[in-house]
């Protein structure tokens, strides 16, 4: 017998077609993921440039979402197009299940973790409840204050400025992004504020990689005065972006966190 709460093929395709108005713009990026096409299928399209400019970086480009559905049918049939469909609804079903499961875990830990007495309302994932944020022990206040300090030294800029005297005007801020080997499965746990699941169980894994969200305040444990780098050639300065991404392979130890940066003081 079929699971009733499963959607049919018809009801994929019709949600795909009939989520947006024929006449509705989409971004490269989401263009890319939802139609199934690539740079080269988009650059035969009509699109409408938004924003960019001198210091902030290249316009995003947004295509009408009837073009998109067209060009996505002829390159991929219509069956096609149902068994990516298929494919991809089945993917988030299982990652809806392991972050149901990852929920579940992190409840347990926060009912019997011992805790500071500083609170947050948020903790990686954690959203909806209000937490403690766990003491670090001395070996995690130093790796959180190195990785602070590894992001400062890989911020810059996107393109070189130019001089008009009697100042430097720099490019845009550059996205930045770091790398530590060698980190086991207890230290990322403890990072990530979850000292006693040293099983990672409370985490959600994506092939690979173990992937967070976090403040950028809230991981580095830092005030925003900390989070800010100061250029003197270009006389502005640069802060972390308030979102960084934090992703962990435990096969091979390795820990990357990666960001953006805002600028402000021209």
């Amino acid at each position: 017998m079929g699971d009733d709460s499963y959607p049919s093929a018809r009801d994929l395709v019709d949600d795909w077609i009939d989520g947006l108005d024929p006449y509705d713009m989409v971004s490269s990026a989401a263009a890319k993921r939802e139609y199934f096409l690539t740079a080269s299928d988009l650059a035969t399209l009509l699109y409408e440039p938004v924003g960019g400019g001198v210091g902030i970086g290249s316009a995003t480009k947004y295509y009408m979402h009837r073009h998109l559905l067209q060009t996505s049918l002829r390159k991929h049939g219509a069956d096609g197009v149902v068994k990516k469909l298929e494919a991809r609804n089945k993917r988030e079903e299982k990652k809806r299940m392991k972050e149901e499961q990852a929920e579940q875990a992190r409840k347990r830990l926060m009912a019997a973790a011992s805790t500071s007495t500083t609170e947050m309302t948020h903790i990686g994932r954690v959203t909806t409840t209000t937490i403690r944020i766990p003491r670090d022990s001395q070996e995690i206040k130093n790796l959180r204050r190195g990785l602070l300090n590894m992001v400062k030294r890989n911020m810059g800029f996107k393109t070189e400025g130019v001089i008009v005297l009697p100042y430097y005007y720099g490019g845009a801020p550059k996205n930045w992004r770091i790398e530590v080997p060698d980190i086991p499965k207890a230290t990322f746990a403890a990072l990530m504020y979850r000292p006693t699941d040293v099983d990672l169980e409370s985490f959600v894994k994506n092939g690979a990689y173990y992937t967070e969200q976090y403040e950028a305040s809230i991981l580095f444990r830092a005030s925003q005065t900390r989070l800010t780098k100061y250029f003197d050639r270009e006389r502005v300065t640069q802060k972390i972006g308030s979102s960084v991404t934090v992703r962990y392979k435990p096969s091979t130890m390795v820990l990357s966190i990666s960001g953006s940066a805002e600028m402000f003081g021209r």
